[in-house]
C-alpha cells in the first residue's frame, strides 16, 4: 500500500457560544484542516491540525511511502495518525495494536479551559460535570485572582472533581509562586499545577517542589535523542532526579511519546496525553491512551469546545473516562456532512478590542491584546496574581477615546499606564 494523493479540507468549525468570544480574546482559531491520504488500495486515512494546512514540501514526505514507513515515526503527530488509520485499515486492527499492548480499554479524558473570571469558572466546571467529567485542565494567568477562582470552582463541584492549573511559568520564580501555591494547597479540588515557574530554573523549582504538596507536572516527556547524544534529555534528567510528579506528552511524535511511555512506567510516574483537535484527535488520543501504561492523568483534546466533532459517532464518556474505539485504525468514521458544512463556513470577523487589567486600587493598565498581556506580565512588566486583580475586554464603541487608545498601543510593546 503506498500513499498516493493527500487531500486537505480547510474547514471553519465555531467554538460553542459561551465560550467563543472568549476564545477568541485567548487568540484561538476556529480554522481546522482534515487531510484524506489516498492510497493505492481501497483505504482512505484521515488525519486533521489545527489551523492552515501544511506546506506541500511537508505534505511531500509521505507521498509515495507505505505507512508501515512511519510506525512510530518522528514526524509530526498529525500526519502520522493518519498512517496509523491505514494501518489498521489495512490489516483489520484498531491503532492500539501497532502501538503496544492494551492496557485499558477507557482512557481517563479531561476538560480544557483558558483562564477565567471566578464567576465564568464555576460555570464552565459545571458544565464540565454536566456532561460526564471529572477532570480540568484550566489556564492560570496573571490578570486573574487563581484563589478566588478556585475558591468559585471549589464550591461549584462535588469531591471527586479535580483540577490542574497550567501556569506556564507564570509565577516566575520562587519568592513569587511559594506563597501563593501555599493557599492554594488549602483548596482539595487543585490536584496538580503545570510548570508554575519555568522548569530552566532547576533551583528555583525544586525548592518549590520540596516545599509545596501539591503535584508538579512538566510540559514534555522527550527522553530519547535523535540522533543519539550524550547529553541526556531535560524530562530525563528530572525524571531520574524526582523533580516532578507527573508530565505532558504535548503534541510529542508517535515515536516520542511511545518510548516515553516506558520510561515513565518503569519510573511509575503518570502521563497527561495532550493533543489538541477535534472527534478526530480525540480517537488518536484515545488509542495512544489505550497503549501507554501510566496515561492516567486526564488527557486534554479541547474537541469539547467546539460545535461538532466531525466524526459520524460522539465518544463515549463516563466519570471522566472515555471509550477506546474499537474499529480499524482510529476507529471513526468522518461525518462527511459536517465537513462539508464547515468547508463552507466562513471566518467571523470579530470588533476592535483592548485588554483591560484592573489592579487594586481601581487602577487600570490598557494592553494590545490578552497575548501581549500574558507575555509582558511574564516579563515582570506588571503586578502578577494581585490580589483582587480582574480583566474585562473594552470593545469597540465607535468613540474617538477608543480609537486614539487603540492607536496608541499599536505603536509600541508596551501597556498604557494611566487610570
Amino acid at each position: 500500500m503506498r500513499i498516493t494523493e493527500i487531500e486537505p479540507i480547510t474547514l471553519w468549525v465555531p467554538y460553542e457560544d459561551r465560550i467563543r468570544k472568549a476564545f477568541y480574546h485567548f487568540g484561538m482559531t476556529e480554522e481546522v484542516t482534515v487531510y484524506r491520504f489516498h492510497t493505492d488500495s481501497e483505504h482512505i486515512g484521515i488525519c486533521e491540525n489545527i489551523g492552515p494546512p501544511f506546506s506541500q514540501s511537508q505534505l511531500d514526505t509521505y507521498l509515495g511511502t507505505d505507512p508501515f514507513d512511519h510506525v512510530m515515526g518522528n514526524g509530526t503527530f498529525n500526519l502520522d495518525m493518519g498512517c496509523y488509520d491505514l494501518m489498521g485499515k489495512q490489516l483489520g486492527l484498531p491503532a492500539w495494536k501497532l502501538m503496544g499492548q492494551q492496557v485499558r480499554q477507557w482512557v481517563s479524558m479531561g476538560w480544557w479551559m483558558p483562564c477565567m473570571s471566578p464567576e465564568e469558572s464555576a460555570r464552565e466546571v459545571q458544565t464540565a460535570y454536566d456532561r460526564g467529567y471529572r477532570g480540568l485542565k484550566c489556564k492560570a494567568r496573571a490578570f486573574y485572582d487563581v484563589l478566588e477562582q478556585t475558591e468559585a470552582i471549589q464550591s461549584a463541584v462535588p469531591d471527586d472533581f479535580r483540577i490542574e492549573y497550567d501556569f506556564n511559568g507564570a509565577l516566575i520564580s520562587y519568592e513569587k509562586a511559594l506563597p501563593l501555591l501555599r493557599e492554594l494547597e488549602k483548596f482539595p479540588v487543585v490536584k496538580g499545577v503545570e510548570e508554575p515557574i519555568f522548569a530552566s530554573d532547576i533551583v528555583g523549582w525544586r525548592r518549590l517542589h520540596t516545599e509545596i504538596r501539591i503535584p508538579f507536572y512538566l510540559h514534555g516527556v522527550r527522553v530519547t535523542c535523535r540522533p543519539a547524544a550524550r547529553e541526556p534529555s531535560g524530562p530525563w534528567a528530572g525524571l531520574r532526579a524526582g523533580d516532578f510528579d507527573g508530565a505532558l506528552c504535548s503534541h510529542e511524535s508517535i515515536g516520542n511519546a511511545l518510548a516515553a511511555a516506558w520510561t515513565f512506567a518503569a519510573a511509575n510516574t503518570p502521563i497527561l496525553l495532550q493533543y489538541v483537535g477535534t472527534g478526530i484527535t480525540t480517537a488518536f488520543a484515545l488509542q495512544l491512551g489505550a497503549a501507554i501504561p501510566t496515561a492516567t492523568l486526564p488527557g486534554v483534546t479541547a474537541s469539547h469546545t467546539y460545535v461538532d466533532d466531525l466524526i459520524e459517532v460522539d465518544h463515549t464518556i463516563q466519570r471522566g473516562l472515555m471509550k477506546v474505539p474499537d474499529g480499524p485504525g482510529l476507529g471513526i468514521r468522518l461525518d462527511d456532512s459536517a465537513i462539508d458544512r464547515f468547508s463552507r463556513e466562513q471566518p467571523l470577523v470579530w470588533p476592535r478590542h483592548i485588554t483591560v487589567v484592573t489592579l487594586p486600587g481601581g487602577v487600570e493598565h490598557l494592553y494590545r491584546n490578552l497575548p501581549q498581556a500574558e507575555r509582558l506580565m511574564k516579563q515582570g512588566v506588571d503586578d502578577a496574581f494581585a490580589p483582587h486583580i480582574m480583566l474585562n475586554e473594552w470593545e469597540d464603541d465607535g468613540s474617538e477615546r477608543f480609537d486614539t487608545t487603540w492607536t496608541r498601543l499599536q505603536e509600541t510593546d508596551w501597556p498604557i499606564f494611566e487610570a
